[in-house]
């Protein structure tokens, strides 16, 4: 289990993929937050052996669009 800090970071970095890729579509992102809590990056996201927060927003953006054919 990821600890509090880790849980914060990963917390911020959905916050700012989800602010990059509504700045991107042009959709509410309360829209773009649902969507990405119900995918696949959000489940790879909060796993912590993927690793994926260390890349930052910009890349979990673009495995929410790789992953959700965007």
């Amino acid at each position: 289990m990821a600890n509090e800090k880790t849980l914060f970071a990963m917390d911020l970095t959905v916050l700012m993929a989800v602010e990059q890729l509504s700045k991107e579509t042009k959709q509410p992102l309360e829209k773009i937050l649902l969507a990405f809590m119900e995918s696949d990056a959000a489940k790879m996201l909060y796993d912590d052996s993927t690793k994926l927060w260390w890349d930052g927003p910009s890349a979990t953006a673009q495995e929410f669009k790789n992953r959700s054919g965007s």
